[in-house]
């Protein structure tokens, strides 16, 4: 069921692309597009001094550019939106456009041709689409507002309209980032990996560096467009080799606008499963996702502002089958199984069989302890013999805020806040994981972050144009268990687990297949990652020439928490209640309630950082226009990324380049460990020495050499 509401108050010609060196570029600025074109008189002369107009049909916004010494204008930063586009000079008929649509990242071409006549005279071009050719050798697609608006999108997610282009998939999950992709999963482009790509929102990075997934996900009401690039990108952007995503959000205009909507799934209107017990009720099913946006004018013509929120609430009943122990089995009694065998009763070399096939009491406390948290079995047999019925719920909220404001014709700027906060809990933990956890065992994940973008564009004269840009990212949450915090450990005598309460809770507990594991999984993560960014660009129109230059600094600041194996991870096999050391015709479970498992082990700490690193990037290109349906692309791109440091230093590895081998500690420059390292070393079974007396940088790692990256293309226009 789908309840929307919307109110409104009134107020190519063919072409060859060649890419060169490192692929096509795309040198458009990221969050706006760019129209070029010479201005000629009928006899083919270029006409310098003309003024060329652009005016949005949206927001009313006018924008100008005077054609150069060969003819030449150029409108560099022009918001995604439909434009008219009007050409004048003395002693010449006005030429206008009436309407020409401009995507972010294009970069269009229009020569214009006066004829001699009354300067008031305005000469429309019809078919001023037709004469509009893309000039860039870059392999992009954009997807609209109109198509995000129109197109049945499950879950609301924008990034799956990626999929209806060409070279593009959703790979298969099963990994630790794919546990944590809550704000959409990730596409695979052109071959390359989904952590490869660079996600955007307005020119600024959305992309947690330390999973590469994407952490914000606007509401499909607050998308203006979606702009893919999928070949080498430009000089601009770096740090990836995949596609750079590059989601532009809407502005207000002079019309005040807004929708309203919820969409509602719910069991009362689904059929029976085929797989459901007839006499049984349908399975609870409650999914709504509901919003709102409102945007319009604060200063017509000057001011605009547009404002969103998207929620979702989702309940979903999920069954699963496990298989536990029965009763009798966990006091002990494997009656009617195969025998078990006391590896503290050894006659002539030979374990001897347990009377009656019964463990005597007492039995180990800590497997007593587990097994109270551990539900019986509902259905007969010892395999597949417990079903449960668990609720999921995800509960997911995004807001978005964006300020437009013209100071003049020369000085544009925006400013753009968003956050997007998801909560989710899995009772049998996690789907992606290939989690089967038993009922009190599961796993909980959480996304909240926060975005913010700022820009200024400045015109300095009619052929230099500057645009700086700062935004903000911050990444916290991850998996968490709902048993953390309890003292189990404490409670049953389990010794050698970790004491901190944060990540105190169960133990995990395997039975080489025989029983489904029992207890909290062994590994959790959670972050606190932030970064800022700032860039500059500025752009310089000379001739058939435009040159862009500016560099790119970030500071990202990362913060994970780690504590795998914090609870103890035990393992148990049919070894030690087998008639002989050796043979494997015991039971694993029988080894359990002995308390002898075949392997231990245990994470020792919390494995938390404190740690950073800085950015620093700078690019140059060229753009020549050789003619007008020919153009040479040309950029480097010069990177330099400084190795991670971690503040405590707690970082350490092992260095093989010395005979025997040792173990290097981060360290101050005094050679100075930190209290952790200090207490463990003694520990350390090779020798150690700290980064100072090995000669290393703290981070442990060779200081990154700089990296060029070049780009090259060719657009170029059949007659």
């Amino acid at each position: 069921m789908i309840r929307r509401y919307n109110w409104r108050k009134r107020g190519l010609a063919g072409r060859v692309f060649l890419p060169l060196l490192a692929g096509a570029a795309a040198w458009a600025q990221m969050n706006t597009g760019e129209i070029a074109g010479s201005v000629q008189d009928p006899t083919g002369a270029v006409l310098p001094g003309a003024s060329v107009a652009a005016e949005q049909a949206e927001t009313g916004q006018k924008f100008t550019a005077i054609s150069n010494s060969v003819g030449e204008y150029l409108f560099p930063q022009l918001a995604a939106g439909s434009y008219t586009l009007k050409a004048g000079a003395p002693n010449f008929k006005q030429s206008a456009v009436p309407k020409l649509e401009v995507h972010a990242g294009d970069r269009l071409r229009h020569d214009f041709t006066l004829q001699v006549g009354d300067a008031t005279e305005v000469l429309e071009v019809r078919d001023g689409a037709g004469g509009l050719q893309l000039e860039s050798a870059e392999i992009r697609n954009t997807v609209d507002r109109k198509q995000a608006l129109a197109l049945p999108l499950k879950g609301r997610q924008f990034l799956d309209l990626a999929l209806l282009t060409e070279g593009v998939v959703r790979p298969p999950g099963g990994t630790r980032g794919d546990a944590l992709q809550q704000a959409g999963t990730l596409v695979n482009v052109l071959g390359q990996r989904s952590g490869h790509n660079l996600y955007l929102l307005d020119g600024v990075t959305v992309t947690d560096e330390h999973f590469n997934n994407m952490v914000i996900a606007p509401s499909i009401d607050s998308i203006q467009e979606v702009n893919i690039q999928k070949t080498s990108y430009a000089p601009e952007f770096g740090g990836k080799s995949g596609a750079v995503i590059n989601v532009v959000s809407r502005s207000g205009s002079n019309v005040v606008h807004g929708s309203l909507f919820e969409f509602v799934r719910n069991d009362v209107f689904d059929a029976k499963n085929f797989f459901d017990a007839a006499a049984a009720p349908i399975p609870p099913f409650r999914q709504n996702q509901f919003g709102a946006s409102l945007g319009g004018p604060v200063v017509r013509n000057r001011t605009f502002f547009f404002a969103s929120y998207e929620g979702q609430r989702l309940r979903k009943s999920l069954t699963q089958t496990f298989s536990v122990p029965t009763e009798a089995m966990r006091k002990g009694d494997f009656t009617g199984l195969p025998a078990i065998f006391n590896p503290l009763d050894i006659v002539a070399g030979r374990r001897q069989p347990f009377a009656g096939n019964r463990i005597a009491a007492p039995l180990d406390p800590v497997a007593v302890a587990l097994l109270k948290q551990i539900p019986l079995p509902n259905l007969p047999g010892i395999a597949q013999n417990l079903r449960a019925t668990g609720s999921q719920s995800i509960d997911t909220n995004q807001y978005s805020a964006r300020v437009d404001h013209q100071f003049s014709s020369k000085d544009t700027a925006y400013l753009r806040f968003s956050l997007f906060d998801a909560r989710q809990a899995d009772p049998f933990g996690s789907g992606v994981l290939q989690e089967s956890l038993l009922p009190g065992f599961g796993r909980n994940l959480s996304t909240h972050a926060l975005n913010g973008a700022a820009s200024w564009a400045h015109v300095f004269q009619a052929n230099l144009f500057n645009e700086a840009r700062f935004g903000f990212l911050t990444a916290a949450g991850g998996q968490s268990s709902p048993n953390a915090g309890n003292p189990f450990a404490a409670g049953s005598g389990l010794l050698g687990v970790t004491s901190d309460l944060r990540d105190a809770g169960y133990p995990l507990i395997s039975f080489g297949g025989q029983f489904s594991p029992m207890g909290d999984p062994a590994s959790f993560l959670f972050r606190d990652n932030g970064d800022f960014e700032f860039s500059d660009n500025v752009t310089w129109h000379r001739g058939t020439h435009t040159l862009k230059f500016g560099g790119y600094a970030m500071h990202y600041d990362f913060r994970p928490v780690n504590p795998n194996g914090a609870r103890g991870v035990f393992g148990f096999v049919p070894r030690w209640t087998s008639s002989a050391p050796g043979a494997s015709d015991g039971n694993a479970f029988a080894d359990f309630l002995l308390g002898y498992p075949a392997t231990a082990q245990v994470g020792l700490g919390r494995a938390a950082m404190d740690a950073n690193a800085n950015w620093a990037h700078v690019y140059v290109q060229d753009n020549w226009q050789i003619a007008p349906g020919l153009k040479l692309e040309l950029g480097l791109r010069y990177e330099y990324n400084r190795n991670m440091t971690d503040a405590n230093h707690h970082l350490a590895a092992i260095d093989l380049t010395v005979p025997g081998g040792r173990f290097v500690i981060a360290s101050d420059g005094a050679g100075n460990l930190s209290p952790a390292a200090s207490a463990l070393a003694p520990f350390i079974p090779i020798p150690y020495v700290s980064s100072a007396a090995a000669g290393w940088d703290p981070s442990l790692l060779q200081s990154t050499k700089p990296r060029l990256a070049p780009r090259g293309g060719i657009a170029w226009n059949l007659p």
